[in-house]
């Protein structure tokens, strides 16, 4: 996310504090401590919001849920501050990766796997001197991504990864293979499908793979001294946020909701993950076809899109609200929308969507964000949402 600028609020007074506070502190605080960092995810919350709503929102044991999860920036804040968590998100590599971020590991196992990356760095550089045959298990259209050489390369270090007999290890090896395969890319950037010209020799990968094993082995050292005893490691459930119900049963309730759906019209998670579903062999299908609010319908047919848009919205609110806890709030972070010239902005459009859905908008901080593209001024909002009063 973008952060920054200055805040206006509107609703009621004292949640509108913490909504601004939240805001505002991401724009003093460094987004990447701890594990948070680890592997690049575009649009991923910070981390200073999600742990000052949950420390205003909850208490100690409280269970707060993500239906966005991502790379599991809330998730992980929860468990540092003691509660119970879990994450929904319809992209198969999320549960991959909040497993390996939120993993509490002490010294020796850290020892461990550092050294097992080792082995597998060195046995995948046996394989470069000797030329090895490796294939690439990729469709034909994202071959072009990389020069032969490092094609072969990365092959061959999944290959050495997938040999590693634990489970948690191997699962950790590919996320630490995950997070490089873009930048070994000749793509420009994470949300770019433009190309770059990149200078990569032979060695190269399986060295940047080694040293952000090594990374990752800090990052879990420094979270294991931050857990408090006892912390609870999030649960993850691969699905749609608008069938929230089904996925975690009906007796499951949080005290809060805090996510970041997507942006209407906005990005494409699908086409910016793409490289790295293809290489760890997951399913995205699904992802692929639900994926909310993303910019390739909106290049089709922006007022379809758009129509689709607000249909979306109501479904997420509506399953959000049959798993809130009577008393909880759901806050979102979410940006205005635009499918083609046509702008949606948010604040109106929950205010219209909420009444229908079981809830009401109780106060909102709100900052302006570049207009990419031209067009009205757009602005991110932070938005707290709770049960609408019933009327006798």
């Amino acid at each position: 996310m973008n952060v920054g600028g200055p805040t206006r609020s509107q609703g009621d007074p004292k949640i509108a504090a913490t909504l601004v506070e939240a805001m505002e502190a991401a724009a003093h605080e460094d987004p990447d401590a701890l594990t948070h960092g680890f592997h690049a995810w575009p649009a991923r919350m910070h981390r200073a919001i999600a742990r000052t709503v949950i420390a205003r929102a909850t208490r100690e044991g409280e269970r707060v849920l993500d239906p966005f999860c991502g790379s599991g920036t809330v998730l992980l804040e929860a468990m540092l501050a003691g509660r119970r968590s879990a994450g929904v998100d319809l992209n198969p590599l999320a549960g991959a990766l909040v497993g390996v971020k939120c993993e509490r590991r002490d010294l020796e196992s850290r020892d461990a796997f550092e050294q097992l990356a080792e082995l597998v760095g060195e046995a995948s550089l046996e394989r470069v001197q000797a030329r090895e045959r490796a294939i690439a298990k990729l469709p034909p259209s994202m071959i072009g991504w990389y020069g032969p050489h490092v094609l072969k390369e990365l092959a061959g270090l999944l290959e050495e990864i997938r040999s590693v007999e634990d489970e948690a290890d191997r699962r950790a090896l590919e996320m630490v293979f995950s997070s490089l395969v873009v930048k070994l890319s000749k793509k420009r950037a994470e949300t770019s499908q433009q190309e770059a010209e990149k200078r990569i020799r032979k060695g190269l990968s399986t060295e940047m793979f080694v040293r952000k094993a090594h990374e990752l082995a800090q990052r879990w050292g420094t979270l294991d001294e931050a857990l408090p005893e006892g912390a609870i490691a999030p649960r993850f459930f691969e699905g749609d946020s608008r069938e929230l119900e089904r996925l975690l049963g009906a007796r499951t309730k949080a005290r809060l909701i805090l996510t970041s759906p997507p942006y209407g019209g906005t990005y494409d998670y699908h086409a910016q993950h793409a490289l790295r579903l293809a290489w760890l062999g997951l399913d995205a299908r699904a992802f692929a076809r639900r994926e909310m609010g993303a910019r390739r319908s909106a290049a089709v047919d922006p007022d379809e899109a758009a129509e689709q848009w607000w249909d979306d919205v109501a479904a997420m609110l509506r399953g959000m609200e049959r798993v809130l806890d009577r008393d909880g709030f759901i806050v979102l972070l979410m940006g205005d929308g635009r499918f083609g010239q046509l702008d949606v902005p948010l604040i109106p459009q929950l205010i219209e969507i909420a009444p229908h859905v079981g809830l009401e908008l109780v106060a909102s901080a709100s900052q302006p964000r570049p207009a990419w593209g031209g067009g009205a001024t757009r602005e991110e909002h932070l938005v707290a949402l709770k049960r609408a009063e019933r009327r006798r």
